[in-house]
C-alpha cells in the first residue's frame, strides 16, 4: 500500500513539475480578448470622433465608408507596408472622404495616387508611382 501511495504520489509530482510551466503559460482569456483585431469601423469612427464628431454620428459614417470591410482591412495592411505608410494615416485619409460622402476604392489607381499624395504631402515621385502599381498589380 505505501508502494502504491509513493508512486502515485511521485507520478503526481512529476507530472506537476513537467506540465506546471505550460499551464502557466497559455493565454488567458483577457490576453485572448485583447489580441482580437479591432473592426475596420472602429477605426475610422475613432478618427472621426477625434474630430470631434459625436459617437452615434462617426459610427453611421464608418459604416459607409468602404463596400467590403474585410477586404480594406487586408488592403489598408498591404497598402501600409508595400508604400510605408501608417495604417494610421490611412484611416485618417478614408475618414475625411467619408466626411464628404466619398467612398475610398483601395483597388482603385486614382483612389491609391490620392491618398499618397495627401498622406505623404509630396507630389508624385517615381518610386511612390512605381510601388502603387506594383500594389495595383497584387490586388
Amino acid at each position: 500500500m505505501k508502494n502504491k501511495i509513493l508512486i502515485l504520489g511521485s507520478i503526481i509530482f512529476v507530472s506537476s513539475v513537467a506540465w506546471g510551466e505550460t499551464l502557466r503559460t497559455l493565454p488567458q482569456a483577457s490576453e485572448i480578448v485583447s489580441q482580437a483585431p479591432v473592426p475596420f469601423e472602429h477605426h475610422i469612427a475613432s478618427s472621426l470622433i477625434s474630430r470631434g464628431l459625436e459617437e452615434e454620428a462617426a459610427k453611421a459614417f464608418s459604416q459607409n465608408c468602404v463596400d467590403d470591410v474585410y477586404s480594406a482591412t487586408l488592403l489598408t495592411h498591404i497598402l501600409s507596408t508595400k508604400l510605408s505608410i501608417a495604417t494610421a494615416d490611412i484611416y485618417d485619409y478614408i475618414a475625411s472622404q467619408t466626411l464628404f460622402n466619398k467612398s475610398v476604392d483601395l483597388r482603385d489607381y486614382a483612389d491609391v495616387v490620392s491618398l499618397v499624395q495627401n498622406v505623404k504631402g509630396i507630389g508624385k515621385q517615381k518610386e511612390d508611382l512605381k510601388a502603387i502599381k506594383e500594389y495595383i498589380e497584387i490586388v
